[in-house]
Formats: C-alpha cells, sequence, structure tokens
C-alpha cells in the first residue's frame, strides 16, 4: 500500500478479538498469508495516530502497520466510527481479515479460511491509551479542541469501564 489511508468495515467481536475487514488489502494479505503457510513468521510494528488536516476540517484516527518488509498498510478511521474504535480498548487483539466472505452470516463466526488468510495483531488495546495522551495533548492553535475532547473522552471511558470490568454491550 505504500501509506495510502484505506478505510475498513468494523464488523464484530469473539472473545478477546475484534475483527475488521479490510477488503482494500486483499492482495497484500494474500503475500502474507503466503510466507506464514510456508512456515515463515510475519514481523509487525503497530502505531495508532491521529490525522488532521486543518484545511479540511478533517481528523482521522489512524492505525499503521509497517510490516518486516518495509511495507506499510494505514487503515483509517473517521470521527464517525471513533466510537467504534474506543470499544477495541475492550480487546487485546485485533484480526484483520482481507474479505467479508470470511465472516459468518451472523457477524459473530469466523470461518476457518479467516486464520489463514487474515492477519492477527496484538496489543492493539495499548496503543489506545497512547492515543488517548495524543488527544488529549493536541496543541490550541490547531482548533480541533472538541473533537479531542469527545475523542480522549470516549476512549478515556472505555479505559474506565476496562479498569472496573465491566463491559459494554
Amino acid at each position: 500500500m505504500g501509506g495510502a489511508i484505506i478505510y475498513p468495515e468494523i464488523i464484530g467481536t469473539l472473545a478477546d478479538t475484534v475483527f475488521l475487514v479490510v477488503p482494500a488489502i486483499k492482495k497484500e494479505m494474500a503475500r502474507y498469508a503466503e510466507r506464514r503457510a510456508m512456515g515463515e513468521e510475519v514481523e509487525y510494528h503497530l502505531e495508532w495516530n491521529l490525522i488532521i488536516n486543518k484545511a479540511l476540517e478533517i481528523c482521522l484516527i489512524t492505525m499503521d502497520i509497517t510490516w518486516d518488509d518495509g511495507n506499510i498498510t494505514v487503515v483509517g478511521f473517521p470521527s464517525k466510527a471513533w466510537e467504534q474504535v474506543a470499544q477495541f480498548m475492550l480487546y487485546r487483539n485485533l484480526m484483520l481479515l482481507p474479505d467479508r466472505g470470511l465472516i459468518g452470516d451472523d457477524n459473530q463466526l469466523i470461518s476457518p479460511l479467516a486464520a489463514q488468510e487474515g492477519f492477527l495483531l496484538k496489543g492493539i488495546d495499548k496503543g489506545l491509551k497512547k492515543l488517548a495522551n495524543k488527544a488529549a495533548n493536541i496543541p490550541p492553535d490547531l482548533n480541533v479542541r472538541g473533537m479531542m475532547s469527545y475523542l480522549s473522552d470516549i476512549l478515556n471511558f472505555n479505559r474506565k469501564v476496562i479498569k472496573y470490568g465491566h463491559f459494554l454491550s
């Protein structure tokens, strides 16, 4: 992908994993699935970031994945998806899926092929805690304080939910 922002479908959850469908990375994911099938381990570094385009009045959360081959996948979440992203803090892992067909009709069952074609990203909750701190420390001169307050509020609410052991429906 080379760093182009792509948008996912937020689908559902299973145990300690949330799963996303991102059809735009189907070809890329096939390459990593092939490497894993050959017994190779695929390394990655995951980071959550904010992209603020003041001129367009757009704020995005991005999930930036830097793969061991130097390729970068950037998945963007517009503000209308932030509440769902904040719910990711309730889960440790994220299963990145290249095809909607890997999900059952009830959005709760993942096909056995998902484990082969998808990619499990671990520790997504930790990165979201750092994202909450980034949002809280955005300089006021960017004039996006309202958006950042909203983001901080929903991320911190889910941090409190986790701390006290209550889960959202």
